[in-house]
Order: C-alpha cells, then sequence, then structure tokens
C-alpha cells in the first residue's frame, strides 16, 4: 500500500472529480478538516470512516482509491 498513491487519488476525486476545496469537500461529508491535507500529501492513511463518508457521499469506488485499480466511481453513478 503506498501511501502517496493513495493521497494522490483523493486529491485527485477532490480536484477533478468535485472541484471542490478542501473544506468543503470535508464539509459535504461531515467531517472535520484538519486530515485531509496530510492524507493528501501522503503522510497518513485515511480512516475507515473518511473512506466510507467519501464513498457514501461522491459515490467513489474504494478499492480505486485504496488500489489505483477499476474505475474511479462505483458503477451506481449515473
Amino acid at each position: 500500500m503506498n501511501l502517496k498513491e493513495i493521497g494522490q487519488r483523493i486529491h485527485y476525486v477532490r480536484t477533478e472529480i468535485t472541484g471542490l476545496s478542501q473544506r468543503e469537500f470535508v464539509r459535504r461529508m461531515g467531517i472535520n478538516q484538519s486530515n485531509i491535507s496530510i492524507m493528501e500529501k501522503g503522510q497518513s492513511l485515511p480512516s475507515c470512516f473518511f473512506l466510507f463518508s467519501m464513498h457514501i457521499t461522491y459515490d467513489v469506488n474504494l478499492n480505486w482509491i485504496m488500489t489505483g485499480t477499476g474505475e474511479v466511481l462505483t458503477k451506481n453513478n449515473p
């Protein structure tokens, strides 16, 4: 598991898929902004709660976030 690559994929979802600031991205997920910066830099592994919230809020494929395999968004996304 490569933290830097996971962080880059989180950053990609936030900037390229949603186009949101860090603050707005996590606000919509109902979580605190404090750790997203270090996650995006690959300095911290995202928590299960963060990943679940990102999946529920933005329909992100968690397999893609963790491994880089598959589609960015789940098949439920229109």
